[in-house]
């Protein structure tokens, strides 16, 4: 196992994934470069974020009618999505997880042909998610 870390989170990824920071998005992908897991986050400034927020930052998926559910991962609760974009080939998972005033937009996909494959495998990994405690500035 190996730890991705960032200044607000941190998980653990098996042997076979590996991680690349870009920007303010971590880029996790399988040994194949088949399936591709990404999380950015975003600190909301003087309050804590609301279940409106998360719902406000997924407006595109509603408006297609994709339907929801309510999810917790790790400590973070939100909501999820799961749709396939069949004119991509794409199958995908998505999740708006808030904790305080910390937001994690997080997308897993994958070609249609291997949907279902790394599921328990994604969903461990999310399991392993650690919100890191605010550090006064130096």
């Amino acid at each position: 196992m190996s730890i991705v870390q960032t200044e607000w989170w941190c998980l653990e990824l098996p042997q076979e994934w590996q991680a690349e920071m870009a920007d303010d998005c971590v880029s996790i992908s399988d040994c194949d470069e088949i399936s591709f897991l990404d999380i950015s986050a975003i600190k909301k400034q003087g309050a804590s974020v609301a279940e409106e927020d998360l719902l406000d930052l997924s407006d595109d998926l509603l408006q297609q009618k994709i339907p929801y559910q309510s999810v917790t991962v790790a400590s973070l609760r939100g909501i999820s999505f799961v749709y396939d974009d069949r004119d991509e080939g794409v199958a995908w998972r998505e999740w708006y997880l808030a904790q305080d005033d910390l937001l994690l937009y997080i997308t897993y996909n994958t070609d249609l042909e291997n949907k279902g494959l790394d599921d328990a495998v994604v969903d461990e990994i999310l399991a392993t998610l650690l919100v890191l405690p605010d550090t006064p500035d130096a």
